[in-house]
């Protein structure tokens, strides 16, 4: 506890055709941070040859082309005889199989996208019919069979467009009609407009232009397109259902490609390779062999042994000291409900393998501190259930549940639910009957937890081969520290334990001086520790105070529970009445729990991390084997 999991660097030597089984169990136990190997030294001859990763990521290039036409990649329809082969066996036949697809949807995809664009014509026509009034327009001139001096246009835009009718330029003759909705509703559009009109062919092409610099959308009527506009709509929506049909088959068509070719299967191939050629890049590979190395956690390493061998893969393995590979990463070790506070230490930074981990700590005291000053059953449910129902989205917000937890088991004590102080028995007290009380518990809960603070700090020291420095200038503060509580009890206690603390702190400033430079040393020692003194003993007494700010939030939250209760009852009318209760409560929730928050995690921050909180560590980033690349044999 309080300490993130030892790390140790390891050394795989893997047989090159077992490499990709390898990776599978690595990947999937999520227990290696691989590194780029030095290769000034190899331990074997090694072969340098990345055209194999250039060819698989071109190959990428030219599908991601089409990848709208694809299917999922899957394991389920490879061979198994192709799961495992190496790369370099399995290259050619999957670059011949995705080219043979390629050259096969290439026609079929331009087909379906000339179909898709018709029937996306012959839609835009169907609505303009259905805002024009019948023989409005006569469907032969607008079909564009005869050359004319005068041809005749059709047009979509915004209502802010019908300007253009009335452009200085040329000669425009036209009308603006709303746009219907759909073919076959009368409800119209007020954003949206029909143009019809006629132009002079000479400025036609810089009608158009104008046009379309406004994103208006020209609708094109099909030659064999004839009389009214009711008897155009019927022959427009039989045209539709004909390229509905055709898109279908040609969609058909693309699917028993797909099945047909086994296309899910090699895109699954070309990942998983993909991946595994990335992972090797940064390794050190040979003919026969391929050396992996990097850091993991010394818990998990007789695992992966186990896993290496059920896997069947051929490999050699060693560990060695941390010191000669640098600084390890930092994994943290807790249990998922602990987890949850380990976003208030990487807030801060991640803590090194030498520094202390205070999220244990953490699961308790944020918890009492949001609890203290939010304590109400309903808003307690109110928090966990938004939590539950917006974890998956904003992880950080899970942290709603165990502070809903603790402001119901305040609520309890406090006896209030949704404001309300009449619908249960308070256990402990109300708040607004003893504001004092409320405003001098958390001070002593604050004394608690920079105390625990300040043995962290001594804890780490020890950890840091620092212990010699923290016995002579920490634990006296932290014996000063005791005295302080101790007045509370017995004063003579107080005076003894204080003037033990500034004996033993100046005495130990005294020897460290004179070991440094005599007498001298000794005067020059005593006094920057006097002055160090007398700013720790000034911030300790600020900071403790600083907790104070527990009570008055909670009597805030108090407060504004009364006034909710009080507004509420005026009203003679109940619907009245419950909604201001309603909104009331929802304003509370809202800006209390904001507040509550912020304080909760300024306490955290400021009064709690300073005194031994460095986080000069970088997180363990393992390698993960990608969701699209797992094989069938489960890796987890």
């Amino acid at each position: 506890m309080f300490r993130p999991v030892p790390m140790i660097w390891i050394d795989i030597l893997v047989d090159r055709e077992a490499v990709s089984n390898a990776l599978d169990v690595l990947g999937g136990m999520g227990v290696i941070e691989l590194q780029q190997y030095d290769r000034t030294q190899p331990p074997f001859e090694v072969e340098t040859d990345g055209r194999i990763l250039d060819r698989l990521l071109e190959l990428e290039r030219e599908l991601d082309a089409f990848d709208q036409f694809q299917p999922e990649p899957g394991v389920e329809t490879v061979a198994p005889a192709l799961r495992d082969l190496p790369t370099r066996v399995l290259l050619p036949g999957l670059e011949e199989r995705l080219s043979h697809w390629l050259d096969t949807v290439k026609p079929l995809v331009e087909r379906l996208r000339e179909t898709e664009s018709r029937l996306e014509e012959l839609e835009l026509l169907s609505t303009c019919l259905a805002s024009l009034p019948d023989d409005e327009l006569d469907m032969e001139l607008a079909s564009g069979k005869w050359s004319r001096k005068f041809p005749p246009f059709l047009a979509l835009g915004r209502a802010g467009d019908v300007d253009v009718l009335d452009a200085a330029y040329g000669h425009i003759i036209g009308r603006a009609y709303p746009v219907k909705t759909s073919a076959t509703d009368a409800e119209v559009s007020h954003k949206r407009v029909l143009l019809v009109g006629v132009t002079d062919d000479e400025v036609q092409s810089e009608l158009e232009r104008r046009f379309h610099s406004r994103s208006m959308r020209f609708v094109r009527v099909p030659p064999n397109i004839v009389g009214s506009n009711s008897t155009a709509l019927r022959q427009v929506d039989d045209m539709i259902e004909a390229q509905q049909r055709a898109r279908d088959q040609k969609l058909r068509e693309l699917k028993e490609l797909n099945r047909r070719t086994h296309i899910a299967g090699d895109l699954w191939l070309l990942r998983r390779h993909r991946w595994i050629n990335e992972v090797l890049a940064d390794s050190m590979t040979g003919r026969r062999f391929v050396w992996l190395g990097g850091w993991a956690p010394e818990v998990r390493y007789p695992e992966l042994i186990a896993n290496l061998q059920r896997a069947n893969v051929p490999f050699l393995i060693s560990k060695e000291s941390a010191a000669e590979h640098g600084v390890p990463p930092v994994q943290l070790d807790n249990p998922r409900w602990i987890q949850w506070f380990e976003t208030f230490v990487k807030g801060f930074g991640v803590p090194a393998a030498n520094e202390v981990d205070p999220s244990p700590l953490l699961a308790v005291v944020t918890p009492l501190m949001f609890g203290y000053m939010f304590g109400d059953v309903g808003h307690g449910a109110v928090l966990i259930l938004v939590g539950w129902l917006a974890r998956k989205r904003m992880p950080v917000l899970e942290l709603l549940i165990p502070g809903g937890l603790s402001a119901m088991g305040f609520g309890f004590l406090y006896g209030s639910v949704f404001c309300n102080e009449s619908l249960l028995t308070a256990i402990w007290i109300r708040p607004m009957e003893d504001p004092l009380l409320m405003l001098l518990l958390p001070i002593g809960f604050g004394w608690l937890v920079i105390l625990s603070s300040m043995l962290l700090a001594g804890l780490q020291a020890y950890w840091q081969g620092g212990a010699g420095r923290w016995w002579a200038f920490g634990a006296p503060i932290i014996v000063l520290y005791g005295a302080a509580a101790a007045v509370v009890f017995s004063t003579q206690a107080a005076v003894t334990l204080g003037v033990t603390a500034l004996l033993w702190y100046f005495f130990a400033a005294g020897v460290t001086g004179y070991r440094a430079g005599g007498l001298a040393g000794v005067l020059r020692k005593g006094l920057k520790q006097a002055l160090e003194f007398v700013e720790i003993v000034f911030q300790l007494a600020i900071n403790t105070l600083s907790f104070a700010r527990l009570g008055a939030f909670a009597l805030a939250h108090t407060g504004l529970g009364v006034a909710v209760i009080t507004l509420s009852a005026m009203p003679d009318n109940i619907i009245l009445a419950s909604l201001i209760f309603v909104i009331g409560n929802v304003i509370v929730i809202a800006l209390e729990g904001l507040v509550v928050s912020i304080q909760t995690t300024r306490l955290v921050m400021f009064e709690f991390f300073r005194r031994f909180f460095v986080g000069g560590g970088r997180p363990f980033q393992p390698l993960r084997l990608p969701k699209h690349v797992r094989s069938v044999k489960g890796t987890s």
